[in-house]
C-alpha cells in the first residue's frame, strides 16, 4: 500500500513539472529598451546590442496619445499597428495599419476597442476582440489581459484567449529603471499579423500603466534577461 501512494505522488509531482513545462513552452520574449526617450523603445529579441525587431513611438497632446508599433529600428520604420489612448478613459482603441496613410487617403481602419473591466476589483483588466489572425474578417477571437493584483506597485500581465490558453505576458520595467522598460512574451503559433496587434494591446496597457503611476517597481521576475529562457530568437 505504501509503494502505491509512493508511486502516485511520483506521478503527481511528474504531472505538476510536466503542466509547467507546457505552460511556459513555445513563447517569445520581446525586451523593451527605451531610447534617448523615456517615451519610446525599442523591442528586442535579445539584449540592447541585438537588432531591434521593433520601434514603439508616442505622440502625445493634452486631451489623447497614439502609441505606435513600427517595424524596424527607428522612427521612420514603417507603422503597422497603433492605439489611441484618450487621457479622459482607460479605454482605448487599436489598429492595424499606419493611421497616418488613413488621413491622407480617407481609407478606413477597422479600430478594435480595449476595453477596461468594469467589475471594480478587476479594474486594470481589459478585454479585446479582433479578426486579425482570421481568414473570417467578421469573426473575431476574444483576449483577456489579466494583471497580477498580488503585485504591489507592479505591472505583470497575462493575455489569455477564448479557451483559457496564455498567449501573452507583459511585466513592466520599473520606474526607476532608465534602460529597460520591460518585456513582453508571445506565443509561437500566433501569426504575423495578430502577433502584431497583440504586441500592441500590450503597448498599450503598458503606457496607460505608466500614465496611471502603477509601474513604480520592476514587474519581471529578478535575473530575467535575454537567456533566461527557450524564448530567444533570431
Amino acid at each position: 500500500m505504501a509503494d502505491i501512494k509512493e508511486a502516485a505522488l511520483r506521478n503527481e509531482s511528474s504531472s505538476a513539472r510536466l503542466s509547467s513545462i507546457q505552460d511556459t513552452h513555445g513563447m517569445t520574449k520581446y525586451h523593451m529598451y527605451y531610447t534617448t526617450s523615456r517615451m519610446n523603445v525599442t523591442l528586442h529579441k535579445g539584449d540592447a546590442s541585438t537588432p531591434a525587431i521593433f520601434y514603439v513611438q508616442t505622440n502625445c497632446s493634452l486631451t489623447k496619445a497614439h502609441v505606435c508599433l513600427r517595424r524596424g529600428n527607428t522612427k521612420s520604420s514603417p507603422m503597422v499597428a497603433f492605439a489611441k489612448v484618450f487621457m479622459t478613459s482607460r479605454h482605448m482603441q487599436l489598429g492595424k495599419g499606419d493611421y497616418h496613410r488613413q488621413q491622407q487617403t480617407g481609407d478606413q481602419i477597422a479600430l478594435d476597442d480595449l476595453r477596461r473591466a468594469k467589475n471594480l476589483f478587476c479594474r486594470s483588466d481589459y478585454q479585446f476582440s479582433t479578426a486579425q489572425g482570421s481568414d473570417n474578417l467578421d469573426k473575431k477571437a476574444e483576449f483577456d489581459w489579466r494583471k497580477d493584483r498580488s503585485k504591489i506597485a507592479k505591472t505583470a500581465y497575462e493575455c489569455h484567449d477564448s479557451s483559457g490558453r496564455t498567449v501573452a505576458k507583459m511585466f513592466s520595467g520599473g520606474a526607476f529603471n532608465w534602460s529597460k522598460g520591460g518585456e513582453i512574451e508571445l506565443a509561437d503559433d500566433l501569426d504575423e499579423d495578430l502577433t502584431e496587434m497583440m504586441l500592441m494591446s500590450a503597448l498599450a496597457i503598458w503606457f496607460m500603466e505608466a500614465l496611471a503611476y502603477q509601474s513604480i517597481l520592476r514587474g519581471y521576475p529578478s535575473g530575467s534577461g535575454s537567456n533566461s529562457s527557450k524564448t530567444e530568437g533570431v
